[in-house]
């Protein structure tokens, strides 16, 4: 079990659990994303209609002091009594190769432009004459290439040379003149063959074939937010970062499955999390110029409460998470610091002063869980 931490929206991969995978080819027909197994609606979960979540907002239901208004977290979560001294092993802290080489391109790839002979992780939404097509679409899960392969229709892979990690852009191609016609997301034909389209993509990472040298870092990361100059000072920066966020990861995780959870979760906290997921559940369908009904369909669901229920788990995971940490802020005597909060201020008009505060009373917890984790 994974822990969900709270602090951000919940993530994407959850809309997207029941997507298919993504095409290695903008194809015009694609394998249907599965149908979930799940029931039309959850047992836990009002319908999603009976949720205000239309009015959702970060910080609702938070008190001043970064705690659910008259919640109290040790009603529901039963603490090991170790939860100030846990024990994680060292292998779960340590960060491997292949994940310290991972970061490494992505870092280079915000700098470093992509070139043929790269493979790239894009996702992209195609379109013809505005309308956006079956098969078309990574919905958000990536897909990679590696430029100059001939993998993609011509033309394609030569307008992603030249970007960059994070960037989004257009492009357009023509389909070949024998290429298969496909549908839009309502079933109408959409014809492909001999057709201009256009991509959006989004570049997500770079795994380069070339190899990283002392120069180019210190050309490039020299500077105010890595002030490295060799190939090892930026591994090791690299690393020290991944570890320390793999350690807070684990003692939190640890913790998680060392409590007892209350069979019924606090009401605030439920729709809270509810409406939270359903607010930005209703976000991406717009953000890919779709209807609700066709990203649901997509997706394999028939209905919103269809979605909800097959994410129930998720939700819940996160239900839990906040009251854990809340119930250590509560047993341990912890109190809102004021100045070490002054520092996310920059998030208060975005998010709201209580859903500030609740983040860093939970920076505060775990750091209280850190200073006592042990590593064997």
């Amino acid at each position: 079990m994974k822990l969900k931490l709270i602090g951000a929206a919940l993530s994407l991969a959850l809309l997207c659990t029941a997507c298919g995978a993504a095409e290695t080819k903008p194809e015009a027909t694609a394998t249907p994303a599965p149908t979930p197994e799940s029931t039309t609606k959850s047992a836990t979960f009002k319908e999603a209609s009976e949720y205000d979540y239309k009015n959702y907002t970060d910080s609702q239901g938070i008190d001043e002091n970064g705690m659910f208004t008259g919640v109290k977290a040790l009603d529901y979560v039963t603490l090991p009594e170790n939860y100030k001294s846990l024990t994680v092993a060292a292998a779960d802290v340590t960060p491997t190769d292949e994940m310290i080489k991972v970061a490494m391109d992505s870092v280079v790839g915000r700098y470093a432009p992509a070139a043929n002979g790269d493979t790239v992780n894009i996702d992209y939404v195609g379109s013809v004459d505005g309308i956006e097509f079956m098969g078309g679409n990574t919905n958000g899960m990536g897909s990679n290439l590696t430029l100059g392969s001939g993998q993609f229709i011509p033309g394609f892979e030569e307008q992603i040379v030249g970007h960059k990690v994070g960037e989004h852009f257009d492009i357009k191609v023509t389909f070949p003149d024998d290429y298969r016609d496909s549908t839009d997301g309502a079933g109408n034909p959409v014809k492909l063959a001999g057709q201009e389209a256009v991509f959006a993509i989004t570049l997500n990472h770079i795994s380069f074939s070339w190899e990283l040298t002392d120069a180019w870092v210190k050309e490039n990361l020299k500077d105010e937010t890595y002030d490295v100059s060799t190939v090892e000072q930026l591994k090791n920066y690299i690393s020290s970062n991944m570890k320390d966020t793999l350690t807070e990861n684990a003692a939190l995780n640890k913790l998680f499955d060392s409590c007892k959870f209350g069979e019924v979760a606090p009401e605030p906290v439920l729709d809270y999390m509810v409406c939270r997921y359903l607010a930005a559940m209703n976000q991406y369908p717009a953000l890919e110029n779709i209807s609700l009904e066709d990203f649901l369909k997509e997706r394999g669901f028939a209905s919103i409460d269809e979605l909800l229920a097959y994410n129930e788990a998720g939700i819940l995971d996160a239900v839990r998470s906040q009251l854990m940490l809340q119930a250590v802020a509560e047993d341990a005597g912890l109190t809102l610091d004021t100045e070490a909060a002054a520092q996310y201020n920059n998030y208060v008009e975005d998010y709201g002063q209580p859903y500030v505060n609740q983040y860093a009373l939970n920076r505060q917890t775990i750091k209280l869980l850190l200073d006592g984790l042990k590593v064997e």
